[in-house]
């Protein structure tokens, strides 16, 4: 029996394991697209299928550990995965055995994946809601060995309990592990490419993309691009009169603003402690420039709420670069742009500055 249970055991952390290996954090997604429910739904149900497979024969009882994927499936899949589990396993019981005894223990399915669920939706510990679920699983599958099979021997039911216990948390123990594992995975990567107070690129991973565009190796074409360089201006001000943690929030602002107000394909980063840059890969010197003059006044036109309750207004000075994407002098973008930022600062501030010789293409 040992043996048995060994081999069940392997089944379910090697599927689990590799279940999140191929949906990795799309696992946890109750919310998810119809195809992902539809394909996690459908190999959770084969998996209790499989189990079935692999059952315990003890006597005239049969222990298997179908209703574990079940619990699962509600637990971090939701209402519409479990539905979709609880179909396989009924059709795949069917196909075993058509009787009396099958049409029993297809209820006995459904109760389980509706008590699952419902348990847990609720606020307790997710180690208590699986101990319950499995609990309630464990009541049922004894009432039927009794009822149905004539079972009543105490080793039979207690190797039952215990072999349901011991299969249902450690898989739910690897499935936490693994969740946790890919959520710092992904705080890790976010943290190495993204500058953790405003969410735009960070300066070596912007300088990384940067250096792509040079080169041509970005995922689209580029044919021109242009560089915008942006600073806050007298900022060192607004840190002395209001404090560093009002200044983040004015930092958290400019970059929710530079987000909204370029394209989904423009590239932003933070480059310095108030100075931000923008890639615009395949943009015309126009449309550079109507893009600038939109951030400009996006920034200057639009109050910030600071957490004083106080308001403030602030502007934004920009230099900007165009290479038609082929010339020599691309290497030499940020330059340009810093230079063109250094000459909207001298000429007054809260103004766009873009390269001389571009300027008579601008309208």
């Amino acid at each position: 029996m040992l043996r048995d249970l060994f081999i069940n055991l392997t089944i379910l952390v090697t599927f689990h394991y590799l279940f999140m290996l191929v949906f990795k954090e799309n696992f946890l997604k109750k919310e998810d697209t119809l195809i992902r429910q539809l394909c996690k739904g459908i190999l959770s149900g084969l998996l209790g299928v499989l189990l079935m497979f692999f059952s315990i024969k003890t006597g005239p009882a049969i222990i298997d550990l179908r209703h574990i994927p079940l619990i699962l499936t509600a637990f971090y899949g939701g209402i519409a995965q479990t539905i979709i589990a609880a179909c396989v396993v009924i059709i795949g019981r069917l196909l075993f055995e058509a009787n009396i005894a099958s049409f029993i223990n297809i209820f006995s399915m459904m109760i389980i994946a509706t008590a699952s669920f419902f348990i847990a939706e609720r606020h307790m510990s997710h180690v208590v809601k699986m101990l319950l679920s499995i609990t309630i699983s464990n009541i049922l599958a004894t009432i039927l060995f009794i009822t149905i099979a004539h079972e009543t021997s105490i080793e039979v039911h207690s190797a039952y309990w215990i072999f349901s216990y011991v299969a249902g948390l450690f898989n739910f123990y690897v499935i936490e592990h693994q969740t946790k594992a890919y959520q710092l995975l992904n705080l890790y990567k976010f943290q190495a490419h993204y500058d953790f107070l405003t969410g735009v690129l960070n300066k070596r991973k912007f300088d990384e993309i940067l250096s792509d565009a040079f080169s041509m190796k970005l995922k689209q074409p580029i044919y021109q691009m242009s560089l915008i360089y942006l600073d806050i201006d007298y900022f060192k001000s607004i840190n002395d009169q209001y404090g560093h943690h009002e200044g983040d929030i004015v930092l958290k602002e400019i970059g929710k603003r530079l987000i909204k107000n370029t394209r989904s394909s423009d590239y932003i980063g933070r480059i310095g402690g108030e100075e931000f840059a923008v890639l615009l890969p395949n943009c015309t010197v126009e449309k550079t420039w109507q893009i600038a003059e939109r951030l400009r006044k996006k920034i200057a036109d639009q109050p910030i709420y600071l957490q004083n309750g106080m308001s403030i207004h602030i502007t934004v000075s920009l230099g900007c670069a165009y290479s038609a994407g082929t010339s020599a002098n691309i290497n030499q973008l940020p330059i340009m742009a810093d230079q063109e930022l250094y000459k909207a600062k001298q000429s007054g501030r809260n103004q766009v500055s873009f390269s001389e010789r571009k300027r008579n293409h601008l309208t």
